[in-house]
């Protein structure tokens, strides 16, 4: 089977279906035509041109102290991160550094 046939054989279900679902039938003439690929391909497609609104646009100085904002905001964020790796270490560092002077010692070390 081609997959014309399959297409046709899918049309078919579906119009079936809908004949199931909503209780009307279609016009016993009705035949759904397809372009080739190819035509598609080669055919040219309108291009439309929008106009874009300048109002949209924030001046220059908005946009600048948005970044800087955003900017200053990302450091104080990253500083933060950075004290709290540092206290984490410190206490981690103070917990093994208490162990081992606990631990008693080894004979035959110093």
């Amino acid at each position: 089977m081609t997959w014309v046939n399959e297409r046709d054989l899918l049309i078919a279900q579906t119009m079936a279906f809908v004949q199931s679902v909503t209780g009307t039938k279609p016009e016993p003439e009705t035949r759904i035509e397809f372009t080739a690929v190819e035509e598609i391909h080669s055919a040219e497609r309108p291009v439309a041109v929008v106009p874009t609104s300048h109002a949209l646009r924030l001046p220059q100085d908005e946009v600048r102290d948005e970044i800087q904002g955003r900017v200053a905001a990302f450091r104080a964020h990253q500083q933060l991160f950075q004290r709290e790796r540092d206290d984490y270490f410190s206490s981690v560092l103070a917990k093994a550094r208490a162990r081992t002077s606990t631990q008693p010692k080894v004979p035959g070390t110093k």
